[in-house]
């Protein structure tokens, strides 16, 4: 336990590249799937010393409720699994994006236009609230 990714930059067919986010107990990274697909992938994991039982469980609830998501607008969990150094992960669809609102200024929408897309949002998040996120 502890180990970090500096010395084990690989977990299964997954090749760390960089960190892109963290939580309260999790640290996403985009890492390069190498079989049986080529593809960049978001790889979340336990961040190191916090694998009591209790986030443990956390952590694995969060991940089979997201792989029960079925929305368009929401990444669909690939593949999930513990380290060789026992910490749980999951591996999700990596979308690459700008925030909403860089967006909606660069493509310059309309106020009709940003109120669609804040729906498509909404219903997003709907779902994940009637799935248990």
């Amino acid at each position: 336990m502890g180990q970090s990714f500096s010395d084990s930059p690989v977990i299964g067919p997954y090749k760390i590249r960089e960190q892109i986010g963290e939580g309260g107990f999790g640290v996403v990274y985009v890492a390069e799937q190498t079989e049986p697909v080529r593809r960049m992938v978001a790889l979340k994991i336990i961040k190191a010393g916090m694998d009591t039982k209790e986030v443990i469980a956390r952590f694995e609830a969060e991940r089979q409720a997201l792989a029960m998501m079925d929305h368009p607008h929401i990444a669909k969990v690939l593949d999930g699994g513990t380290t060789p150094f026992g910490r749980p992960f999951f591996v999700m669809e990596f979308v690459k994006g700008v925030p909403i609102t860089e967006f909606c200024d660069k493509q310059k929408l309309s106020p009709l236009e940003r109120m669609k897309l804040f729906v498509d949002v909404c219903r997003a998040v709907q779902h994940a609230h009637q799935k248990g996120i």
